[in-house]
């Protein structure tokens, strides 16, 4: 259970928040037409209205808002729409935008030694930082809006609510449950003070979660329903789905999985109209853990296996086939159980009505005393194989997950392991010459870079496939801090086939850098002059696989492997085998060598003129 961050709820103590709905301030929007302060502020309002919606709009209005405030010399408008771009950003998970708007907005603040706006700034920056899980960061600098808020007098604010929620967050992040709960009390305080609704019904549930984490399940259970009936009360509607799912939960470890499943039952309805696939594969989860403590195998089977495909989207086709086979079958028999009652319930009616006689009758009565205790017999035995085959099924099944989760926790310590120490370490050396001989203002500019590719790096690495935007990205980052190792000289150049769509084609992640940094480190560092690196994306004639053609200048194959032998025996590149492999288990079709080609550019003498690497990625 993670608790509930209040993004930038601190920038309402401007607004006309609780005063204006979306929908009115909208309405607003479009009757005031004038470029005027009035406008940025209506623009503005609008924005944090929308602050828990999903609405494009929120971009389109706060550029506005930005571009208006520029062009009117207006500081607190700059401010405020800066910070609505950063939250568009930051609720999109696009965090480098995000902290760029913040940080803009948070100087404007400090340069008019504004307050306020500072204690957003920080706050923003810090919601940042928790959601990349470096809370202690995150807590120093609330812990500064904490005290800024307090030493300007607003100690029961709403500004401070906020701020005081998401250090109690960081608190339960860090599994400081006793410092949570104590902030949390704090935040109840004041929000039952100026009797803010949704605030209430926030605190309520994220009291309920520590508690739940501190496995007191009776206080936790009390905690949620208060928030239960505060959410109802506010219609605070987009914390009810997850609160009914802590309900359900708490009930389940309480041991009453049957009243669990019922507001389990609730909110999977409430997550399937919010199309929230994060929220179902929780509740499938936690449904069929209680389905399977009922006995009721058949739905925990069901349950399960929604868990698993919103878990990963692909699905084993023989798995499929077995389930498809297991359902059909078990559909069937129910048919075939219904036909054959119906008929015997026919037959007996006519043998009731057509015999008069009282042997009949006895015959009669003993054949359906006969049937019925065959038909329980059979029924028992039926049942207890269907319950013991559906068990085995969802035995199998779990044990499938496990190893399906084992293996992808392999893969990501494998990918995380990929980067380079020894780029690491030239590139910071690079970066650090810079500082002490060269241009401070392109070292800093590299320290970014370098800190940027290496959050993507880690940020990207439990991910199957990324866009080809993504890598073509990184890409450029590595090679700008690999361009600082070359004195002069040195080049690349990233091309992209018109059948190709950055946004929609995607690839594995990591896999074009090994074979970029095989062309840096083993052609071009060991050639004078002019250096040339490409990298050239194209589409097969199958359409079936992305082309990669990786071409550098440099001293070749040949010329590479005798620098090697005298400095160390030869070895093959851990990086690029494993990259091969990769793409070997993405195409069973293909052999290695189809899909990772090597060519010597020679000229019409037979020297060398670099080397060409083809890679065939399938789709």
């Amino acid at each position: 259970m993670k608790p509930y961050i209040l993004v930038l709820l601190v920038l309402m103590t401007q607004s006309l928040w609780g005063q204006k709905t979306y929908e009115q301030l909208l309405v607003d929007i479009k009757k005031h037409s004038p470029q005027d302060s009035i406008r940025v502020e209506l623009l503005v309002d609008a924005c944090v209205a929308a602050t828990f919606r999903a609405d494009t709009l929120v971009l389109k209005m706060a550029t506005e808002a930005n571009q208006l405030s520029n062009k009117l010399g207006y500081e607190k408008g700059k401010i405020r729409s800066l910070n609505c771009l950063g939250n568009y950003y930051f609720s999109r998970a696009l965090n480098d935008k995000a902290i760029n708007y913040y940080l803009q907005a948070l100087r404007i603040a400090e340069k008019r030694n504004d307050f306020e706006n500072i204690v957003i700034g920080k706050s923003n920056l810090a919601n940042v930082f928790s959601h990349n899980f470096e809370d202690q960061k995150a807590i120093k600098l609330l812990n500064e809006c904490d005290q800024l808020l307090i030493k300007n007098g607003q100690i029961f604010t709403q500004s401070r609510a906020a701020i005081l929620t998401n250090l109690a967050n960081s608190y339960f992040q860090l599994k400081q449950y006793t410092k949570a709960i104590q902030t949390y009390n704090e935040v109840l305080a004041i929000c039952q003070k100026l009797n803010i609704g949704f605030g209430l019904a926030l605190t309520l549930d994220n009291l309920g979660k520590t508690y739940f984490e501190l496995k007191q399940y009776p206080k936790a259970l009390d905690y949620f329903e208060k928030a239960k009936i505060e959410i109802e009360k506010h219609h605070v509607d987009f914390v009810r789905g997850k609160n009914l799912n802590n309900i359900g939960k708490t009930y389940s470890a309480l041991g009453n999985s049957i009243k669990g499943l019922k507001f389990l039952q609730q909110a999977k309805v409430i997550a399937l109209q919010n199309q929230d696939n994060e929220a179902l594969r929780d509740i499938y989860f936690e449904m069929q853990k209680g389905f399977a403590q009922t006995n009721q195998f058949k739905a925990a089977f069901e349950h399960l296996e929604k868990y698993s495909i919103l878990k990963d989207s692909v699905f084993s086709s023989e798995k499929n086939k077995t389930i498809q086979e297991l359902n059909t079958k078990y559909e069937t028999e129910k048919k075939d159980n219904e036909i054959k009652s119906l008929a015997q319930q026919k037959q007996i009616s006519e043998l009731e009505s057509g015999r008069k006689t009282a042997i009949i009758y006895t015959i009669l009565a003993f054949l359906l005393v006969g049937s019925m205790m065959a038909y329980a017999l059979f029924m028992r035995f039926k049942t207890q194989k269907q319950n013991e085959l559906l068990t085995t099924q969802l035995e199998e099944a779990q044990r499938r997950i496990e190893i399906e989760q084992k293996a992808t926790e392999s893969e990501l310590k494998a990918l995380k392991s990929q980067m380079n120490p020894h780029f690491m370490f030239n590139a910071l050396n690079s970066i650090q010459e810079q500082f002490m001989y060269g241009d401070k203002t392109l070292a800093n500019e590299q320290m970014g870079n370098f800190t940027y590719l290496t959050r993507q790096i880690l940020s990207i690495s439990g991910k199957k496939r990324i866009t080809l935007a993504t890598e073509i990205e990184l890409l450029t980052k590595y090679l700008e801090l690999e361009k600082m190792r070359f004195s002069e000289g040195f080049s690349y150049e990233i091309s992209l086939d018109d059948q190709l769509d950055e946004d929609y084609h995607q690839l594995p992640p990591m896999l074009i850098q090994p074979f970029v940094e095989n062309s840096i480190k083993h052609g071009l560092l060991h050639k004078n002059g002019d250096k040339r690196l490409s990298i050239m994306f194209s589409m097969d004639e199958t359409e079936e696989h992305i082309i990669c053609v990786v071409e550098d200048n440099g001293v070749g194959r040949a010329k590479s492997a005798e620098l090697k032998q005298k400095r160390f025996a030869s070895h093959e590149s851990f990086s690029t085998a494993a990259t091969s492999e990769r793409l070997r288990l993405l195409s069973s079709s293909l052999n290695s060598q189809e899909l990772v080609h090597y060519d010597d550019l020679l000229d019409e003498l037979g020297q060398s003129l670099g080397t060409r690497v083809t890679l065939k990625i399938p789709l």
